[in-house]
């Protein structure tokens, strides 16, 4: 009822029938014997349909004929305005009220094409000519007759020459019957009869669907079939997007708090039925889906393996990436991955060439080597991967030059935060020249770099640096062992000062752990 053109009226409940008549009459501007009210009744099959008013006294009141139901709901028949005459008389007994739908298995659309009421003896094939009319064809045209029982359940009247008390189960006014053109060319369409349509718009369902590259994404919606397979449902969105379904991957909603699940693999068997969650308890009837755009093709996409990192641009900003390379790719892949998705982002002044840092702790601790496999490199707790453009006066060193670990902590070694970085340091250079080098990285003022004191940070010992006297001696930062059989350390530059963006601990692949009671 939600979904059809309807005029609510508010009545008094001592109301009686006659002054209901006189209400519509001046509403709708018919004369009143141009108007006949059939109540909406619920059948037993759960259907609504209209059915004769059974009232012989005019002054019986609306709520008495309601049944004392608040809410009347009728159906109001009037006569064509172009005859101007009285609706003519309904014998209730061998008369019948029939409602009448085409159906057009090209474009999947049902239209209503009016009513008539007719005598219980008259033949089905008898009513053709009429269908024909209200349905647009030409006469004489071959139809396909249906019965619309209930939403889930159309049957096909096979023989047409016998009457409508014979031909239809239980016939009843309000009773529903669908045509459509018989034509072998039907069989090409989807949907290629009434019966195939009604079962299919008895499976739908309206689903939002929102982008899961975009938190703040509000969605459409769309109507689907809850028997859709994957690239069923990835069709309707493509169609809806403008693009190629293989260029979209779908996501599971979170049964328990909006977000986006799991990817949907696209040989995946079952339904949409197997999909969809409520999106909470308290909006049952919403069900979600999340989408996301792809480069490569779906199929292609789930054949590589999903690497996680972070890029870091040459301003020391971050943004989360992931990455789709081969699964026995190794680092020189995954660069050359990278490189086509920032391209258009790397620096004028940059070399072109990407390098693969790995981070643990905010401090970077060592840059993986372009022929280690991807399946060496484990993303785990505090450690990360980035990858950045290698700045040009870093690709090529001499003996004498070195890059240098630069990261952040406040007081003690614990306590590290920010974006570490590497620069280059020449033997025997003064540090007040690392120094500007380090300012003109960060950004920041004099006054602000004298803010910050300088350390060199070896097996968790810190040795400050005396800026104007100090010299850079690579030794004081090659490996180090650190016992038979240790791993070597490497000394690394702190930059000890306050830090002024101090928030909660933040990991990039971290999850929240939600407890729900």
């Amino acid at each position: 009822m939600d979904k059809i053109k309807s005029r609510d009226f508010r009545i008094l409940k001592s109301l009686n029938l006659s002054g209901v008549m006189e209400l519509l009459s001046d509403s709708y501007g018919y004369p009143i014997d141009n108007m006949r009210i059939w109540p909406l009744t619920l059948r037993t099959n759960q259907t609504n349909r209209p059915t004769t008013l059974e009232v012989e006294d005019a002054e019986k009141t609306v709520y008495d004929i309601s049944e004392n139901d608040p809410t009347w709901i009728v159906f109001l028949e009037t006569a064509d305005p172009e005859c101007q005459k009285a609706l003519p008389h309904f014998d209730k007994e061998n008369d019948v009220l029939l409602f009448l739908k085409k159906y057009d298995p090209k474009t999947k659309t049902i239209s209503y094409c009016g009513h008539i009421a007719v005598s219980i003896t008259q033949k089905i094939y008898e009513l053709i000519p009429l269908l024909c009319e209200r349905g647009g064809f030409p006469e004489g045209t071959p139809l396909i007759i249906y019965e619309e029982v209930k939403p889930n359940l159309t049957e096909k009247i096979q023989d047409v020459r016998l009457q409508l008390d014979k031909a239809l189960d239980e016939l009843m006014d309000g009773d529903i019957l669908v045509f459509q053109r018989d034509d072998p060319e039907n069989d090409q369409y989807e949907l290629a009869t009434a019966k195939d349509y009604f079962r299919d718009l008895y499976y739908r369902i309206e689903v939002l669907l929102c982008d899961k590259t975009n938190l703040n994404d509000p969605g459409f919606t769309l109507t689907l079939s809850v028997k859709m397979n994957y690239f069923q449902i990835a069709k309707a969105i493509a169609a809806k997007l403008d693009t190629d379904p293989m260029l979209l991957q779908l996501f599971r909603a979170q049964p328990h708090r909006d977000g986006p699940s799991h990817p949907i693999r696209c040989a995946y068997e079952g339904t949409l039925r197997d999909l969809i969650f409520p999106l909470k308890p308290r909006t049952p009837n919403v069900k979600k889906l999340y989408y996301q755009r792809l480069t490569i093709k779906i199929n292609e996409l789930e054949n590589k393996k999903q690497f996680r990192c972070v890029w870091v641009s040459n301003k020391l900003q971050e943004e989360e990436m992931f990455l789709y390379t081969n699964k026995d790719d190794t680092v020189a892949g995954l660069l050359m991955e990278a490189k086509l998705l920032k391209n258009r982002t790397l620096g004028n002044n940059g070399s072109g060439k990407l390098r693969l840092l790995e981070v643990i702790s905010n401090k970077i601790h060592q840059v993986q080597q372009e022929d280690v496999l991807l399946e060496c490199l484990n993303p785990v707790g505090t450690k990360t991967y980035r990858i950045e453009e290698i700045p040009e006066d870093q690709l090529d060193l001499n003996e004498t030059e070195l890059l240098l670990c630069v990261a952040h902590f406040q007081k003690e070694l614990f306590s590290m935060f920010g974006v570490p970085f590497l620069i280059r340091v020449q033997e025997g250079e003064p540090f007040t020249e690392v120094r500007e080098r380090i300012k003109n990285q960060l950004e920041i003022s004099e006054k602000e770099l004298e803010k910050i004191k300088f350390a060199i940070v070896l097996l968790g010992k810190t040795s400050y640096i005396t800026e104007d006297e100090y010299r850079v001696s690579i030794k004081d930062f090659l490996p180090t062992s650190g016992g038979a059989g240790a791993m070597q350390q490497k000394a690394w530059l702190g930059l000890d000062h306050v830090n002024k963006n101090k928030r909660s601990r933040y990991n990039y692949f971290e999850k929240a752990i939600k407890i729900l009671n």
